[in-house]
């Protein structure tokens, strides 16, 4: 009566058998999804980052282009200011050709000195530009006003700059207000967007300028007042943005980022530049990443939208988290379809009365079995997948260093299934995880007697002889013509107890130097064999060659029937 209450009591407390593969298929699914979410979350979280380098990497590139042109301005101002404001268009040239703008800094439309007229025509303005030797500038727009600054040098003199000597950019409001910055501030300034004279043909681009004050003397007065009195005139460059920009960041195909450059806000009117097709708005929808930073330039800000490109997105690591689901789904599927399975049995068998307690038993082992199987493969799966994203490695690498060792523990397992999971031969273990590297399988020599190991040593040893036998073809004896691996092992009985002895042995290879960092397979196999296995394990790298030796108990495990 007491063994019929218990038995009743625990058949209330168990899963039924057409629940128990809804509840593997419930749990591997949420399993699945939280490895999936969190490896999406992670690679996302890396590719953020690599984003946000490359776009301060590009800003740098921005300040630093312009930090030398800005630095060319001042050249040209010390050359003013060393001839008080008189310099000709000989020596004008000269200084430009030295600096060979071209070459060294692309993307600028040129350098010039604007001079501080004190009347826009006359014969007093003819004998100051005849001084400057320029004879041939008309200072434009006619008429009276009371402050004149009119372009009288302005290098290279191609084409379109020639179009721009004699225009007064004291005129226009948006150059005036950064000259006024730059005369009363004593340092550059940098106007608005504007519409260069130099626009001559149909295709016009916005552009913008930057300014330089030259002062009597050299030296800027203390107060802007004297500032203003001691004003000979201003070094200056134009700039047309597009050009600009593609000489800092150059015409590339498919470029790692796209760039919308705006002057003070981000606003269509305000658009200096885009380095691609189509508006803002739609780049901003189709691109992964996005940014705006501002950008302090000679006393103006502009703000630089940034977009992931092409070259950036291929190089990202979306998608493995949803890989990652995948997997676990289809590992989820296979374990629920065994769990169906094994729920049929187990419905079969309780309909034989005569075998009831004995199939339930079993039944029992078999549920404690799988689960148990499921875990340890799964934690594995886990560690796998974590340590060789880890690595650091492309999204290429990744994938064939995470198949490769799926593939590893899956041919371990194939060789357990065979034999009920009852354990594996060493020797036939050695061989088929030796079996991908047949090329190579004439320079590796296997010695030792007949071991049978348990599953857990079976699993641990195959994964640490993959991981061996990978680095040795990738880096170690294996790579060349000449090396040789030599595997043995011994059984001996210590204090009573079962010990096996495995070395793994390189010659004839590179020469060898310690990592300055352990990999994944140093880390498998040093610290999993010793933690997992109790066992000992020394991995020396020397100079002939790897080896590696394994020490480790050996658990009492029956060969499977012949």
């Amino acid at each position: 009566m007491a063994s019929g209450d218990l038995s009743e009591r625990r058949t209330r407390g168990r899963i039924p058998p057409h629940i128990l593969p809804l509840v593997v298929l419930a749990i591997g699914l949420l399993a699945s999804a939280a490895a999936g979410w969190q490896v999406e979350r992670l690679t996302r979280a890396k590719d953020q980052e690599r984003f946000e380098v490359t776009v301060q990497q590009a800003q740098d590139d921005i300040l630093s282009r312009m930090q030398a042109y800005i630095a060319v301005l001042r050249a040209a101002a010390g050359l003013v200011a060393a001839e008080e404001g008189s310099v000709t268009r000989e020596q004008f040239r000269a200084f430009a050709e030295r600096l060979q703008l071209a070459r060294v800094y692309p993307g600028i439309q040129g350098v010039g000195y604007s001079a501080a007229l004190s009347v826009a025509e006359g014969p007093a303005i003819e004998a100051a530009l005849s001084r400057l030797g320029a004879d041939d500038v008309t200072v434009r727009p006619a008429g009276p006003r009371s402050e004149v600054h009119a372009i009288v040098h302005l290098e290279p003199l191609d084409r379109r700059n020639r179009a721009a000597l004699g225009y007064d950019m004291f005129s226009e409001a948006t150059r005036r207000a950064a000259m006024e910055r730059a005369r009363d501030s004593a340092r550059s300034a940098m106007s608005g967007r504007v519409e260069l004279v130099q626009e001559i043909d149909e295709r016009k681009q916005a552009g913008f300028l930057i300014y330089h004050p030259v002062y009597r003397g050299g030296t800027p007065p203390p107060t802007p007042g004297e500032r203003r009195a001691a004003l000979l005139g201003f070094a200056y460059s134009p700039f047309r943005a597009d050009d600009l920009l593609r000489g800092i960041f150059g015409q590339e195909e498919e470029p790692r980022i796209h760039i919308a450059v705006y002057d003070v806000a981000v606003a269509p009117e305000n658009l200096l530049h885009k380095s691609f097709a189509g508006t803002p708005d739609e780049m901003a929808q189709t691109a992964r990443f996005t940014a705006v930073r501002p950008l302090e330039i000679a006393g103006r800000r502009w703000q630089v939208a940034y977009y992931s490109g092409p070259a950036f997105e291929h190089d990202t690591t979306g998608g493995l988290g949803l890989a990652f689901f995948g997997g676990g789904l289809l590992a989820t599927l296979l374990v629920a379809a065994a769990s169906v399975w094994q729920a049929r049995l187990r419905l079969a068998a309780e309909r034989e009365v005569t075998a009831r307690r004995a199939s339930e038993h079993q039944r029992e082992l078999l549920v404690g079995e799988l689960n148990h199987r499921v875990k340890n493969t799964l934690a594995t799966v886990q560690s796998i997948a974590a340590q060789t994203l880890r690595e650091g490695k492309s999204l290429r690498e990744t994938r064939e260093s995470f198949e490769s060792r799926l593939l590893a523990l899956s041919e371990t397992h194939n060789l357990l299934t065979r034999d009920h999971w009852s354990g594996a031969g060493l020797r036939e273990l050695v061989e088929v995880e030796l079996a991908p590297y047949a090329g190579a399988r004439a320079r590796i020599d296997v010695t030792g007697e007949e071991v049978w190991l348990a599953p857990d040593p079976a699993l641990a040893l195959g994964m640490a002889l993959h991981e061996l036998a990978t680095n040795a073809l990738k880096y170690g004896a294996l790579s060349g013509a000449e090396g040789r691996v030599r595997i043995s092992w011994t059984r001996r009985d210590e204090a009573g107890a079962d010990r096996l002895r495995l070395v793994w042995e390189e010659a004839g290879g590179p020469p060898v130097t310690p990592p300055t960092r352990r990999g994944f397979g140093s880390r498998l196999i040093e610290t999993g064999l010793r933690r997992q296995l109790r066992g000992e394990v020394e991995l020396a790298f020397r100079p002939q060659g790897v080896c590696c030796t394994i020490d480790l108990p050996l658990e009492a495990a029956e060969p499977a029937p012949a």
